[in-house]
């Protein structure tokens, strides 16, 4: 048996667009899109005040440290919302009941 005999034959269609495949694509909701956006946000403006944090005098440090932690609360309040929405887009496509708990 040569090395070709050991592989499937490969059917060329004549198409330029790429075969289908069997793995599911991941759907993201219009509602989770706008919710990480708004959560990437967050993290690149935390991302900032903590570079400024680093080199702060400690006038402006209690300040940085306050929104730093205001932006910890947003998160949070995003997160349950994302985790929300991912619940209800699970129920509307019929993979948990309508009254299943969201759980970590």
């Amino acid at each position: 048996m040569s090395n070709e005999d050991r592989f499937l034959p490969v059917l060329d269609d004549g198409l330029d667009e790429p075969a289908p495949v069997c793995s599911p694509k991941i759907y993201v909701s219009n509602e989770e899109a706008a919710l990480l956006a708004a959560m990437r946000g967050l993290r690149e403006r935390s991302l900032e005040l903590r570079r400024e944090l680093k080199g702060v005098k400690t006038d402006d440090r209690a300040r940085l440290e306050t929104e730093i932690d205001e932006l910890r609360v947003q998160w949070k309040t995003l997160a349950k919302r994302r985790e929300e929405a991912f619940r209800q887009k699970m129920i509307m496509l019929g993979h948990l009941p309508p009254n299943q708990p969201v759980t970590r």
